[in-house]
């Protein structure tokens, strides 16, 4: 399993270089340079922790819930694997649907969506924190029969998959995206258009949107981004903000009801009641932007 995280790394690393490369010579506007640094800042170190720590948590919650298996699944049966992959992105669609509809979740989540930009690079924009429970989303495989060592692959497996799916590079895969998901439908996902809030969770398999009301496809252009957007470059205020605003949201509160409001609520919730819209965020947004885009920089890049 080593081995192929190794081999993952190295090759999703030259699949980012390679796209830098081809965007430099088409002199494309798809790579901010600040940007994709702090991607690969944030992406370094957490590689590091998840081979250092996490990988052998995950082994370890895999291997006590195997111990309660409810079916003996042969691993060299023809159907092993596919149900295995099926489990594993299954599982994958509830981590990241909570991942955005929980703001527990979502202060981890969020370092993923909040680059202005759309690239190879972004698909490594991981918080340093968040694998050390989205393994959980995981237990029904050996719960199942999966052992631990097969689930972790299919762990990965769905995880490498996705990579390819951060790019503006490519436009629609016909056919090929009636099942699984493309580019065309992470893009949507990444949108901060207000059709575009809460869509398109799939990792592998887009069916599951499509089953549980969650798809939306590609039409207007993607304004890429969080609503609120973080202003800094500054790789640890990328990590810890959001859990930042939501430590103070939830020391400030007047009772323990608003406390796990602002925990497991959406985010944006407020015990006031509904706040802006998302087309006024959406509005804002936009003006934001092409304020920062006259002024020639971030308002707070050096922050």
């Amino acid at each position: 399993m080593e081995q192929l995280a190794s081999v993952g790394s190295l090759v999703i690393m030259t699949m980012i270089l390679s796209e830098m490369l081809i965007n430099f010579v088409k002199k494309s506007n798809n790579y901010d340079f600040k940007d994709s640094w702090v991607n690969i800042i944030i992406g370094l170190p957490g590689s590091f922790l998840t081979k250092l720590l996490y990988n052998g948590l995950m082994f370890a919650g895999f291997s006590m819930a195997y111990e309660f298996h409810l079916f003996e699944l042969d691993s060299g049966s023809w159907f092993f694997w596919p149900l295995a992959l099926i489990l594993s992105d299954f599982s994958y669609y509830w981590y990241h649907r909570a991942g955005h509809e929980l703001r527990l979740f979502w202060g981890t989540h969020s370092i993923h969506h909040s680059s202005e930009d759309y690239n190879l690079s972004t698909a490594i924009r991981l918080s340093w924190l968040e694998n050390s429970f989205r393994w959980m989303f995981w237990l029904p495989l050996p719960l199942v029969g999966v052992d631990p060592l097969s689930s972790m692959i299919a762990y990965l497996l769905v995880r490498y998959y996705q990579v390819w799916l951060h790019t503006q590079s490519i436009s629609r895969v016909p056919i090929f995206e009636i099942i699984f998901t493309v580019p065309s439908h992470h893009r949507v996902h990444h949108g901060t258009n207000p059709q575009y809030i809460d869509k398109n969770y799939g990792g592998c398999l887009i069916i599951w949107d499509k089953l549980f009301g969650t798809f939306e496809p590609e039409v207007e252009p993607v304004v890429y981004g969080v609503l609120k957007p973080i202003e800094t470059y500054n790789p640890v205020k990328v990590n810890f903000m959001e859990y930042g605003s939501l430590i103070k949201d939830v020391w400030q509160a007047k009772s323990w009801s608003h406390r796990f409001g602002y925990l497991f609520h959406k985010p944006g919730w407020s015990p006031e009641g509904p706040g802006q819209s998302l087309e006024e965020l959406f509005q804002e947004k936009l003006a934001l932007s092409k304020e920062n885009k006259s002024s020639g920089s971030l308002a707070h890049a050096g922050e």
